[in-house]
């Protein structure tokens, strides 16, 4: 892979646009599709900036053989995001007796099947 195929698969995983991201590390978002129409890597200055705005480093966006190895921390956020948005139905739910809970999750697995 190249640098901005790397740019462009760490921006996916931190969920940004190419537009978020030429905002965070201030530069150009037409500088992005030069430097893919190009094959072109940017100045030091703007690899370090967008390195920052991805939690990586130039070293990773610009390795050959990039891999995400973000699997353990995509899941870790899965179940954050899942819990902030399930939150208040699970402390319901744990303020239930156990038979409650029991027919709550029989409830929910009919309609889900």
């Amino acid at each position: 892979m190249n640098f901005w195929e790397n740019v462009d698969q760490e921006r996916e995983f931190k969920n940004l646009t190419r537009k978020e991201l030429a905002y965070k590390a201030k530069f150009s978002l037409n500088s992005i599709s030069t430097g893919i129409a190009r094959n072109s890597i940017p100045s030091a200055d703007v690899a370090v900036r967008i390195a920052r705005v991805l939690e990586t480093t130039v070293e990773n966006l610009m390795s050959q053989k990039h891999e995400i190895t973000h699997q353990q921390d995509f899941n870790s956020n899965v179940q954050e995001s899942l819990y902030t948005k399930y939150r208040n139905f699970i402390e319901d739910f744990d303020k239930l007796s156990p038979e409650n809970q029991k027919a709550v999750i029989q409830i929910v697995s009919q309609i889900a099947h």
